[in-house]
């Protein structure tokens, strides 16, 4: 039996323009025995503000697994180490094309950049705070990972040739424009794991929906796992499942409209 279901946001529940299909909030709802989890490098803020109505239906993992929120009360929460936060970004500063957000508790930061930059972070980051130097506020919030974007699609060339981070802190590749920076031990999967360990949830109850290299661990996480046909190759071959649709048709929803 079901009694968990992971789902990644871009390029999985939502289509090419944001959208959530239409019936999944009232499937949220029609499902209490079923704990459902929205799984996102996004913001809490940016969830919050489409999913505000599943708040206490629904736990909240945002980026990529550094925090989880169940209705207004943080559950888990795995910042970087202050101490940590201005090295990481001295050295993505470092990398050509690389634009930091710096990504806290309170609010993402973002020295001024180009205007394309800029109108994709406010997709992503509702509570979003355009600054001079970011280097000033490395100490003025919390961090859970500093997201970097690339424009032109040049992350994973980026990723793939990156230079040394500070000691705890690594580089997951979250889209073919955006590589997160945070703590080792961040992901998808371990909040999957901490969530499995509070309610006492086994692998095989759980399952899990997601489409990038980002989810690749909470795919690992949960038995019942399904990669979006339009997935990154290495999630298709690690994933129990392919969806039959894309995100763009239903794919997620066509599988738990099965689900009782």
């Amino acid at each position: 039996m079901i009694k968990l279901v992971a789902l990644d946001m871009d390029g999985t529940l939502l289509d090419s323009s944001k959208r959530a299909p239409e019936d999944f909030a009232d499937w949220v709802k029609n499902h209490e025995n079923i704990m459902t989890v929205l799984a996102s490098g996004r913001q809490y803020h940016t969830l919050e503000r489409q999913f505000g109505d599943l708040k206490g239906n629904a736990l909240f993992v945002a980026e990529n697994g550094a925090i989880v929120y169940r209705g207004d009360d943080v559950i888990y929460e795995n910042s970087m180490d202050p101490d940590s936060v201005g090295p990481t970004l001295d050295t993505i500063l470092k990398i050509k094309g690389a634009i930091p957000i710096m990504c806290g508790i309170e609010s993402a930061y973002i020295a001024q950049a180009s205007k394309e930059a800029m109108t994709e972070s406010a997709k992503y980051y509702a509570r979003l705070k355009f600054v001079e130097d970011l280097h000033e506020y490395v100490r003025k919030d919390r961090f859970l990972k500093i997201a970097v974007f690339f424009a032109g699609g040049d992350a994973e060339e980026a990723y793939n040739s990156l230079p040394k981070l500070p000691d705890g802190v690594s580089a997951l590749l979250s889209g073919d424009r955006w590589i997160d920076v945070a703590n080792d031990s961040i992901g998808k999967g371990e909040a999957i794991s901490k969530i499995r360990a509070k309610y006492d949830l086994k692998k095989e109850e759980c399952m899990a929906f997601g489409d990038y290299l980002n989810d690749m661990t909470m795919i690992e996480e949960c038995g019942e796992s399904y990669a979006m046909k339009n997935a990154h190759p290495d999630i298709k071959a690690a994933a129990k499942y392919v969806t039959e649709y894309d995100n763009d048709n239903d794919g997620v929803m066509r599988v738990l409209r099965t689900v009782r």
